[in-house]
């Protein structure tokens, strides 16, 4: 066991005698390599010497003899000089040429049981530790060298004549098949394993790749919405807090209401509480909206139309017609306010509309902070399946906008062209980032101030088009061509990574799409195309 152990520390230190420092796992491997196949050719050269030897073929026997003595001597100066080049070149030029010189000096191809057989070994190991078109030159040698050892087969059966036993031959025949076979074998069973091994490291390789890629994407998203956060959280806030005044009002209405409505209508003439009704319903269906502006000169008019009819306290009144949305023709109505209990109906109108319209309110706050919250819902969302997903691109904008809204609404127009598209199979999540990515670049080009055209439409063959145009300052001729470039940035340390538009390309690439940009001072344009190839029936 001692000197099993030992034997392969010998082997292992005999295949290291040609690394340097700075050598690849890769060039370590091909000069290994060529050691073994040294080490077997010259063991095998000993062999055959030995056995020219036992028949008194001293002549023949000098060439394996010679053989295995000239690979000693080639590795010695591969262990000095490092000269893997030329040391490779050495040992195949003697590994073909030799086992042919032994073949016709031992009588021709089959009185040496195709000793040839030999070199055809150093020619399936050179594919381990040199290129591919530095074997087929190789091969064309031992092309050249058989044709040339079968023309001249007759004379060196005449010349070297050695009277071979018939069981020798069949000997060398054996032994060479054997060999030659086994080691094609070994060498075989070694490549598919070297590719079996390479196919699974570039698959953990693309996997880790994808997970990266996955994770840079996340982190892009994160970075995003750190600077979006304040925004996000405004647009939600408001809505509360419009909930909450609604509320409180609402209360108030309903108090009154529950307590001293029903008295006021026991008091009241059928021909008033017909009147009433008229003027809350009309209240409850008015959806006009004016400027504050507008308002007061609607007050002005009606506060004249009711002095001229001569009713007590009319700017309280015209305040109260304008409050509950009525801005003309109370004529009807003015009996009603001249009557005894005027006011009260007046505050009575005012109650109900306060409700109906607080009810509006919240039901649209609602509905907003119900959006943000959706759109952030599906922009933070991170497809772990990595499998495609139905997605729709004109909803994964819209999504991204109403992220923007408190952006775009303080000095941005956007100006949607919009036409319906197909829901495709795709990575939603990411896409969405790349709408985030090109809406935020946008933006910053513009300084948060001009007009971002987003036109979304089919094409004729099967494809989606997207082109996101901005009013910025454009991007200059000279760096057009390196935006896409991985950490390639314009803005100052801190602001940007670079990364980007590099995730944008790649994540479009991923789809089978295309990206392009076109820019002058105060147009900038990026088209994005999508093939609609995997449409959801």
């Amino acid at each position: 066991m001692e000197n099993k152990e030992k034997s392969k520390n010998v082997i292992v230190c005999l295949s290291c005698i040609g690394h340097e420092e700075n050598d690849t796992y890769e060039i370590k491997q091909r000069k290994e390599f060529l050691i073994y196949m040294g080490l077997i050719m010259g063991c095998g050269g000993i062999v055959w010497g030995t056995m020219c030897s036992w028949f008194e073929l001293y002549i023949p026997a000098t060439v394996p003899f010679g053989y295995t003595v000239l690979t000693i001597f080639n590795f010695l100066f591969f262990y000095y000089s490092k000269n893997f080049k030329v040391v490779r070149t050495i040992q195949m030029t003697m590994s073909i040429l030799l086992p042919f010189l032994l073949q016709w000096l031992l009588g021709g191809f089959i009185s040496s049981g195709a000793v040839m057989m030999w070199a055809t070994l150093s020619l399936i190991a050179s594919l381990s530790f040199q290129d591919t078109k530095s074997s087929i030159w190789w091969l064309v040698l031992f092309l050249v060298l058989n044709v040339f050892s079968a023309a001249i087969e007759p004379y060196v059966n005449v010349e070297y004549n050695i009277h071979m036993p018939v069981m020798w031959s069949g000997i060398f025949f054996a032994l060479n098949i054997s060999i030659a076979v086994s080691v094609v074998f070994i060498m075989t069973i070694y490549f598919i394993n070297v590719r079996d091994a390479a196919n699974s490291e570039l698959a953990n390789k693309h996997k880790a790749l994808r997970q990266s890629q996955a994770q840079l994407i996340q982190s892009e998203k994160l970075a995003v919405l750190g600077q979006l956060i304040a925004g996000v959280a405004h647009e939600v806030n408001t809505p509360l807090g419009a909930i909450q005044a609604s509320v409180g009002i609402i209360s108030d209405a309903t108090k009154y209401l529950t307590q001293e409505f029903p008295t006021l209508l026991e008091e009241l003439s059928a021909e008033q509480k017909k009147q009433l009704f008229q003027l809350m319903k009309a209240s409850t269906e008015s959806t006009s909206t004016f400027s504050a502006k507008e308002e007061r000169q609607y007050k002005r008019q009606l506060t004249s139309v009711l002095e001229d009819n001569e009713v007590n306290e009319a700017d309280s009144i015209a305040d109260t017609f304008v409050d509950i949305g009525i801005y003309e023709n109370i004529d009807a109505y003015i009996p009603l306010v001249k009557s005894e209990k005027g006011e009260q109906i007046m505050r009575a109108a005012y109650n109900l509309s306060e409700q109906s319209k607080n009810s509006s309110n919240i039901k649209t706050a609602v509905e907003r902070a119900s959006k943000v919250v959706f759109a952030l819902k599906n922009y933070a969302h991170r497809n772990h399946t990595e499998s495609k997903v139905t997605g729709n691109i004109l909803k994964g904008i819209e999504t991204v906008l109403t992220l923007y809204h408190h952006q775009i609404k303080k000095g941005i127009v956007i100006n949607r062209h919009f036409e319906e598209v197909p829901d495709i199979l795709c990575y939603a999540d990411e896409l969405n980032q790349v709408w985030t990515n090109l809406l935020h670049n946008s933006i910053q080009a513009m300084n948060n101030h001009g007009t971002i055209d987003i036109e979304i439409r089919p094409t004729d063959n099967k494809q989606i088009l997207v082109r996101i145009t901005d009013s910025g300052k454009g991007i200059p001729p000279e760096i057009l061509p390196r935006i896409f470039e991985p950490f390639f940035t314009t803005k100052p340390a801190g602001e940007g990574s670079g990364l980007g538009l590099d995730i944008v390309k790649q994540i479009i690439a991923k789809h089978a799409g295309e990206i392009t940009v076109e820019s002058v001072p105060g147009k900038t344009t990026f088209q994005i195309i999508i093939p609609v190839n995997q449409l959801i029936v």
